[in-house]
């Protein structure tokens, strides 16, 4: 009597790195000649990732187009059940159902193995962009996330702050993942500490900077702010930036 154990929860894939694919076989005695198929089914037809045959020891492993190179099965620990599968340099395109089957010689089952995929992006900056009104313009920038990033920011309470705030995602450098940039108007007379914080909600993984900016930045007490904002963008200590 055999069974598969599913996973208790999504399996989470980090770009670039490696990731289980969980599939446990449970019987009293795992046999060698056993077959497992992985295909991953995000495509209304499947498309097959890699199998192992057992009934075909000199080529008992083959992977398909364009999971080449990036798999791997854990074959020392077969007869302990473990037919998990190693899936290499995850990709965006990766997320997704995969279902791995298992054949044995009068017995068949299956489990399907829910992957999805993320990235936590780099460190966030806080940028001094020049006047809006009698205020200024501040932007926050970070790069390689995925899924998109939500983006919010803070006051010296870590409260949300009531300015307005336009947020927008972009493909980035590397395939797949985001870059964002959000902006937001400082008004005289408002909370002069400023935090702006980038989330990952599959990783619950945050980036988050924070700057304090001192009254001469604002225009109406400021005649020399374009000149000024120059230099406090090559040396963001003049603020007392401090990065999280």
């Amino acid at each position: 009597q055999y069974n598969i154990i599913p996973p208790a929860n999504p399996v989470i894939g980090i770009i670039g790195k490696g990731v289980v694919l969980p599939c446990q076989l449970q019987g009293k005695i795992v046999p060698e000649k056993l077959s497992v198929q992985w295909v991953f089914a995000g495509s209304s037809t499947g498309s097959e990732v890699a199998t192992f045959d057992g009934k075909n020891p000199q080529n008992p492993f083959l992977e398909f187009d364009d999971y080449r190179g990036r798999t791997d099965f854990f074959l020392s620990e077969f007869h302990r059940g473990n037919l998990s599968l190693l899936l290499k340099n995850v990709h965006p395109s990766d997320k997704g159902k995969y279902s791995c089957s298992v054949f044995l010689e009068n017995w068949y089952d299956e489990v399907v193995v829910d992957l999805d995929v993320a990235a936590k992006g780099a460190e966030s900056s806080v940028f001094l962009e020049g006047h809006a009104g009698n205020g200024i313009s501040l932007s926050c920038r970070s790069q390689g996330w995925f899924p998109m990033p939500s983006v919010v920011w803070l006051d010296s309470q870590g409260r949300i702050r009531p300015e307005e705030v336009t947020t927008r995602s972009t493909p980035g450098s590397s395939s797949g993942v985001f870059d964002v940039v959000s902006s937001m108007n400082l008004e005289p007379g408002s909370d002069r500490e400023v935090s702006c914080r980038v989330v990952n909600e599959v990783l619950n993984a945050t980036r988050e900077s924070r700057v304090q900016i001192a009254d001469s930045f604002f225009p109406s007490t400021s005649p020399w702010m374009v000149v000024s904002l120059l230099a406090l963008a090559l040396d963001l200590g003049i603020l007392g930036a401090v990065g999280y």
